[in-house]
């Protein structure tokens, strides 16, 4: 049978999470609410626009891989789809000169986009914990988050789905979105689980990547793809991820410093809160002058998630044998599903917002949730408010309604192909690691 999530769970435990939330908790989470319902009212500077593309030289190819500084010419290789559609002074002026320019409604359309299927009550407490309660810096955070998303246009990336993104490189410049798919296929990234605490593994093999393969906008972009797939499989009380890098077979030349840093940035700027624990499996000797160099970039809260096995002994203390894919477990009769199965390339999604029915009955719950959260953060009710008339609820008619327009907002992907994670022709939402003793799970109404 699946495990189900337990409430045992010390992330769902710990005060600061639905449940748990103390009155000035709640208090703090309701002016939240109101200061971005009043944001996305701005109407933004309307003479921004984005800047025109020069032409791109090639950069000269540099040396490394995962965790590498690489060679340091000066040159820079400007982002072709990255910063494509948004005025560059947006990302480039100090956050409070930025946020006024850009339109309400946009900074609303990303803030949903970044929601996806979860509680947003529970997205935006992620970012109050994050900053420790300090509402302020929760509240720059978050549009921080917010400007990011639009600059790096992750809203797109979601909708073009893998089929989608390698077109548009391809526009942009020729074998780029071949690159792009070539990463996704390479070995270099598998989807599973679930580890002991029943979240979702990344597990990222380490010694097939090398940094002069592709560009570096290339692995941005399939970073970005990777963690907003991977955020489909959260429920409640489960908000985090598990990563694992396995470093057999590392050398020097896997080493890419540049790829550190943008995901380290990411766990703790744009997707706070999101990471359970991080593995890093057999690092060899040569790994520990690396590691001296990316310790001291790390955040203590995603450094406290770090952990290093030895073996498959300690791995396996993390994560049950049956979820790990046969290049960790050694054992090629047991294969992970998403090693096993192999599938044709996923329909193309689109740029352009469908106008379906599900899409417009999920517009619609937006300005329902809107209009009951304003109403909700004038009055003493709690968050965790449960019965027909209570947060909760509204919470699941959300994610129901967001769940059933993901086939029109969600380009597909190899994942779903697989029936790792889908919406089936019920309008639930289904997990299936594939893992042995795993059985699909339904995890539509967890919030």
């Amino acid at each position: 049978m699946a495990p189900a999530a337990t409430q045992s769970l010390s992330e769902a435990l710990v005060a600061g999470h639905l449940g748990h939330l103390t009155d000035p908790q709640t208090a703090m989470l309701k002016k939240m609410w109101t200061k971005l319902t009043k944001l996305f009212e701005q109407p933004g500077d309307p003479n921004s626009k984005p800047a025109p593309k020069k032409k791109v030289e090639e950069a000269p190819k540099k040396s490394g891989g995962f965790f590498s500084r690489g060679k340091k010419e000066p040159t820079v290789v400007e982002e072709l789809f990255i910063g494509a559609t948004t005025d560059p002074k947006w990302m480039s002026l100090p956050l409070e000169q930025a946020i006024p320019l850009i339109p309400g409604t946009q900074l609303e359309r990303t803030f949903w986009g970044m929601i996806q299927t979860d509680n947003p009550d529970a997205v935006v407490l992620r970012f109050l914990r994050a900053r420790k309660w300090d509402f302020d810096a929760a509240y720059n955070m978050l549009i921080n988050t917010l400007r990011w998303r639009l600059v790096h246009r992750v809203d797109d990336v979601v909708s073009l789905g893998e089929t989608g993104i390698k077109n548009e490189l391809e526009k942009l410049k020729p074998g780029m979105g071949e690159k792009f798919i070539w990463n996704l296929k390479s070995g270099k990234t598998y989807l599973g689980g679930p580890d002991k605490d029943g979240r979702g593994i990344c597990f990222i093999n380490v010694r097939f990547h090398h940094k002069e393969d592709q560009a570096p906008e290339v692995v941005k972009l399939l970073t970005m793809y990777v963690m907003e797939n991977s955020r489909l499989v959260v429920n409640q009380p489960m908000e985090t991820a598990c990563i694992v890098f396995n470093m057999e077979d590392f050398t020097l030349s896997n080493m890419d410093f540049d790829f550190v840093k943008f995901l380290v940035s990411c766990f703790e700027a744009y997707y706070p809160e999101t990471l359970g624990q991080c593995l890093i499996h057999k690092a060899p000797w040569v790994f520990s002058t690396v590691w001296n160099l990316i310790t001291p970039l790390l955040d203590p809260v995603v450094a406290s998630k770090i952990a290093f096995t030895k073996n498959l002994d300690e791995l396996t203390k993390r994560i049950d044998v049956s979820a790990l894919p046969s290049f960790i477990s050694k054992d090629e009769s047991k294969k992970t599903k998403d090693e096993r199965m192999k599938v044709g390339d996923p329909d193309a999604g689109s740029l352009e917002r469908p106008s379906t029915a599900a899409v417009q009955d999920y517009n619609d719950m937006i300005k329902e949730y809107v209009y009951e959260t304003k109403e909700w953060a004038k009055t003493e009710r709690p968050a965790d408010e449960k019965g027909e008339s209570g947060r909760l609820e509204l919470a699941k008619r959300f994610r129901q309604s967001r769940v059933k327009a993901d086939n029109d907002l969600r380009g597909d992907s190899t994942w779903k192909l697989k029936g790792m994670f889908k919406v089936n022709d019920q309008n639930r939402l289904i997990i299936d690691f594939g893992s042995d003793g795993w059985e699909p799970l339904d995890i539509t109404d967890r919030v």
